[in-house]
């Protein structure tokens, strides 16, 4: 395989993920982003999640962080209550529009998920995970540049 035809698939498959998940969650419809899934299902599965932990867990400029969390609160999907343990920061909560949404992403994830492992074996999707991981520990060295 040659380097554009590993790139091409690469941007096939993100484009098409990204697609499908947009569809399937009708994301124009409800505003939302590919960013917003990601905020809302790490605050989801986190215990106690502040704008702090998302800027470091995403690598994003704390800025952009602020306007997503607005962002989140505007739509009455998140709250935000002064952190008890840490006076600089807040702990940041699904409300329960924003449970319901993260519920929704996780079900369309697992959708997404069950459409992309069709037609293949148990060890052609562990294949390809093992490579996307090496892929990605591979491409991790760009990241501490920037």
């Amino acid at each position: 395989m040659d380097n554009d035809t590993l790139s091409d698939t690469v941007f096939s498959i993100v484009h098409s993920y990204r697609l499908a998940m947009r569809s399937s969650l009708k994301a124009n419809e409800i505003g939302l982003n590919g960013m917003h899934v990601k905020c809302l299902t790490f605050i989801n599965k986190s215990h106690i999640c502040t704008a702090n932990d998302i800027v470091s867990f995403f690598a994003r400029d704390k800025a952009q962080i602020a306007r997503l969390i607005k962002d989140m609160i505007d739509n009455k999907w998140l709250t935000k209550e002064a952190n008890p343990e840490d006076r600089r920061s807040q702990i940041l909560s699904l409300t329960d529009e924003g449970r319901k949404l993260a519920e929704l992403i996780a079900r369309t994830q697992e959708q997404v998920l069950k459409q992309m492992q069709q037609n293949l074996s148990t060890a052609e999707v562990a294949a390809f995970t093992k490579t996307a991981a090496i892929i990605a520990a591979n491409l991790k060295t760009f990241e501490a540049k920037v």
